[in-house]
């Protein structure tokens, strides 16, 4: 057998380690798509006029370039919302949101901290909902009347907004918006009153232009489309080639950040279709959605309700809207233990009140958790150590004698193995406290990277320990220098000088890959470098403790050997 086998093993260990990381954190995994049908279309929108799937239609949709200056323009008087949680200005032409500002977050760490979170800064305005009626002309961004002032403030309660527009042949609509003031969910209503003197038949299609955009590990200036459609989340965070049909119960869609969200509930309960069209404006896209048509004799009226939340990813706020609408946060593949995690991080934060403080708590705790496997494994390879060693002597013999004969000597030296007991393998067992910790690091990178909670949060000299830490850039060079991941290289090396690694039983070949083994901690620190503080923070305090433990270790053989 060949005993350098044993240590590529080993290698490839820590090798889909990091392979293994940087899939997950390259790009969040999406949710699979069990329940939907979900297709790609070059043609334009085509949502039929009538529910039977005749081929008549509505006018389609313009499918081509899109001005963001004529997307983002006011078309119309604007009024301002003002609520203790949010304050937004709505343009009467559509009677859309063009800005809303979140009081309780702050943009940016850096500066004054005056500015406030805006879901639509830089970015386009809130979905159009528009009214599309057969036969007639309706103007996509309808004109309405608002006549209770261009200022409204709703210190408590609930307030009613009401948008009115009659059209020339007697269709009266109102787009009636109820303001919430203790919560971020906006419901609204959509009246058609059919005073024309003929039956008319009426569809209301929401169409919503929004950013896509990925920024790799980090996250933090991505943009996604993001729709729960049968109990599925699907995520797009890249202008796709074609129209994307996502087709069945959808509960919500809308435009998603690392912390906030926009997103529309249409409340239909029935199978339905979202569109995702791409424009040839790099990162821009246009989601539509399309209401079942219907009829509506004269003298009648018609309503259509649905709900638009638009706030902090935070599942305080999300869960009690329902709909699934809690599923926006994406913990990844370990969510089972991420969540149960950072509910057990923010009750050790009610303590401690610094999620510095709390994030080193949770590491011993979970170093104490993993103690007994941890101490076993290094008591092992500490022993095993020991053996080999102790035989060293009879294997170098071996290997002379059988020099030309590597058969004999992989026999000669298995049996010698046999006889003291010895595994070759059993060094392999060091990489397994790695492994396991390995889903728990994971976690803990998805709770810095989509809790809301961690954002702003400072450590010392870290101002921010869901973002890279820096104290300084490198002149002439630019790069950011950051200490944090410099001290958990340090205490990674020093870690591994400590952990016992026998060459007895590989011979110039060991010793190289231990070599090679040396300059995992650089790479780790180039790995670590852009990644959140907290997560770093959590793997230096990790690797420090595993100091501490391999002394309680070597103390422990020692005296197992009677020193």
């Amino acid at each position: 057998m060949e005993n350098k086998s044993n240590w590529i093993i080993f290698l490839a260990c820590a090798f889909i380690i990091m392979i293994g990381y940087s899939y997950f954190f390259g790009k969040p995994p999406e949710e699979t798509r069990k329940q939907n049908e979900i297709t790609q279309e070059a043609t334009q929108e085509t949502f039929p006029f009538s529910e039977s799937g005749s081929t008549e239609k509505f006018d389609s949709f313009d499918t081509g370039p899109t001005s963001i200056n004529d997307i983002n323009a006011p078309k119309g008087a604007l009024v301002t919302v003002d609520t203790p949680l949010y304050k937004g200005v709505i343009d009467t032409a559509g009677a859309r949101v063009i800005s809303w500002e979140l009081k309780n977050y702050k943009a940016s760490t850096n500066g004054d901290g005056s500015e406030l979170v805006n879901l639509f800064n830089d970015s386009h305005p809130g979905f159009n909902a528009l009214l599309q009626v057969k036969g007639l002309k309706i103007p996509e961004f309808i004109p309405y009347q608002y006549d209770g002032g261009s200022n409204v403030s709703v210190s408590e309660g609930t307030k009613e907004l009401t948008f009115r527009w009659t059209s020339p042949e007697g269709i009266t609509i109102k787009n009636i918006y109820e303001i919430d003031s203790s919560n971020y969910l906006v419901k609204q209503t959509f009246e058609i009153a059919n005073s024309s003197g003929n039956s008319i038949q009426e569809r209301v299609v929401v169409k919503w232009p929004g950013q896509v955009k990925s920024v790799g590990m980090r996250g933090g200036d991505s943009k996604t489309f993001i729709v729960m459609v049968s109990d599925s989340v699907e995520r797009v965070d890249s202008n796709p080639d074609k129209i994307i049909n996502y087709k069945g119960v959808i509960n919500w869609f809308g435009f998603s950040e690392k912390y906030f969200m926009s997103t529309f509930l249409p409340e239909t309960g029935a199978e339905t279709v979202v569109e995702l069209v791409p424009t040839q404006k790099e990162e821009l896209v246009k989601a539509q959605f399309a209401y079942p048509v219907n009829a509506i004799p004269s003298g009648k009226s018609s309503l259509r309700t649905w709900e638009v939340y638009m706030g902090p990813l935070e599942s305080s706020f999300l869960s009690p809207v329902g709909y699934g609408l809690d599923k926006a946060i994406n913990y990844g593949w370990f969510g089972f233990l991420a969540k149960p995690m950072l509910k057990f991080l923010e009750w050790l934060n009610g303590y401690f009140h610094n999620y510095g403080v709390s994030i080193i708590v949770l590491t011993i705790i979970i170093r104490v958790l993993f103690f007994p496997l941890t101490v076993k494994s290094m008591v092992s390879m500490k022993k095993l150590q020991m053996k080999t060693e102790k035989v060293k002597p009879e294997m170098d013999a071996l290997k002379e004698k059988y020099k030309d004969d590597k058969s004999k000597q992989n026999t000669e030296l298995m049996a010698l193995y046999s006889k003291h007991g010895i595994n070759p393998l059993g060094q392999l067992g060091g990489c397994l406290p790695l492994l396991i910790q390995f889903p728990v690091f994971i976690a803990i990178y998805d709770i810095l990277r989509h809790s809301i909670d961690l954002r702003h949060s400072s450590f010392l000299w870290i101002s921010d320990l869901a973002e890279p830490g820096m104290l300084f850039d490198i002149p002439y060079v630019g790069i950011p220098f950051r200490v944090l991941p410099l001290i958990m290289g340090a205490a990674w090396f020093i870690s591994q000088k400590m952990t016992p690694m026998s060459t007895a039983m590989g011979g110039e070949n060991m010793q190289l890959q231990m070599k090679l083994m040396q300059y995992m901690p650089i790479v780790f620190i180039f790995l670590f470098w852009n990644l959140p503080s907290g997560l770093v923070l959590y793997w230096t305090v990790s690797n420090i403790l595993s100091i501490v433990q391999q002394i309680y270790v070597n103390r422990k053989v020692l005296a197992l050997k009677g020193g």
